[in-house]
């Protein structure tokens, strides 16, 4: 089931993005291959790499995908974007003096067992 998924799924791409009169082109590439004194790799690399001009230049012009329209262009633009990292403020805990002191305690205070943190 994957497999025919797949081969659909492609088919459809290449039906869509490829031009149908480049299509209707193959039988003119298969008669023109039959004509040709090679086999089939020779006559590609010949007619689709850099083909020179020859006596059937006419001809091998007609041949599908030589000179193919611009069928589907995609463009895409990313957005500029602009960023600026602002310095942070100073930011200072202000430093109070301890307001305590041992010696503003009581007596009867500073005699029970649980007493506040010395300093020392």
């Amino acid at each position: 089931m994957l497999k025919w998924l797949s081969i659909v799924c492609s088919m459809m791409y290449v039906l869509a993005t490829t031009n149908t009169a480049e299509v209707l082109k193959v039988p003119l590439f298969v008669e023109h291959l039959m004509e040709y004194e090679g086999n089939f790799a020779e006559f590609v690399m010949e007619h689709y790499d850099n083909h020179k001009e020859d006596s059937d230049w006419a001809t091998d012009q007609k041949l599908p995908f030589i000179n193919p329209p611009i069928v589907l262009m995609v463009t895409a633009q990313l957005p500029e974007i602009t960023f600026h990292i602002e310095k942070p403020e100073e930011f200072r805990i202000p430093q109070k003096n301890s307001t305590y002191q041992e010696k503003n305690f009581p007596s009867l205070y500073l005699s029970r067992i649980f007493q506040p943190p010395r300093f020392s």
